[in-house]
């Protein structure tokens, strides 16, 4: 059918000629699509704000000669209050980027798409620690993306590691390595056990019931690690 109704949130736009912009959406059905959307930068059209970065909604698309276009959206939320925090702004764009390098064009990833939009309603609406919401996320969509790290035995010999043994994690095996394998190895990264500890926590009961000090959350490890899992960089000057 040449019009599909689909659920969508805007990972990028760029200009295209005067008044119009392409998109980057993100569908949970559809997966990465771009879309043309025409007249969007015209005074009072009503795609203006369907076309701004975060926004969410229900987005109409027309399909024809090999291009998709924006035909309407009924929008559910902008998250504007991201572009009054510069801080929380910057991790809110690190998540767009993530999920654009994750999302493949017709590939459905509801869990991904479902993981986005309560974690910028976290960012955006409760008072919790920006980097500490960007490491819960990182955390799930590496789970997501079927690189669940392993964070109770080292990735190289099986061994089960308690708390005094744990100093190394592994980007490209995606684990815990063992003071005796670590000696053999290159590309290590320092994990401490409070760390390990919180993505342990955050994993079995989610960001929002994890006690844990919002100072163990490794969010560069993290992002090391999905980056080495998904074999491409992620701009994120300045966050880790």
């Amino acid at each position: 059918m040449p019009h599909i109704t689909t659920q969508a949130i805007v990972l990028r736009h760029a200009d295209y000629r005067e008044h119009d912009r392409m998109l980057t959406l993100f569908s949970p059905t559809l997966g990465r699509v771009e879309a043309l959307c025409r007249g969007c930068k015209k005074v009072g059209s009503p795609l203006l704000n369907c076309s701004e970065w975060f926004a969410f909604g229900e987005y109409v698309l027309y399909t024809g000669k090999g291009r998709m276009t924006v035909v309407s959206c009924n929008l559910t939320e902008s998250f504007y209050a991201l572009r009054s925090d510069w801080d929380k702004l910057k991790y809110a764009t690190y998540m767009l980027s993530v999920c654009e390098a994750m999302v493949q064009p017709n590939e459905q990833n509801v869990h991904l798409f479902t993981l986005l939009v309560r974690s910028l309603s976290r960012l955006c609406y409760q008072d919790k620690d920006a980097r500490a919401v960007t490491a819960a996320f990182l955390l799930h969509a590496a789970s997501i993306g079927g690189y669940r790290p392993r964070l109770s035995h080292c990735v190289k010999c099986g061994r089960r590691l308690d708390d005094t043994e744990i100093r190394h994690f592994d980007p490209e095996d995606g684990g815990l390595v063992c003071p005796p394998c670590s000696e053999m190895m290159d590309r290590l990264l320092s994990l401490s056990p409070r760390e390990n500890a919180w993505m342990r926590d955050v994993l079995t009961v989610g960001i929002d019931k994890t006690e844990l000090p919002t100072d163990d959350a490794p969010a560069a490890l993290l992002s090391a690690f999905l980056e080495e899992r998904l074999e491409k960089p992620i701009r994120h000057k300045g966050l880790f």
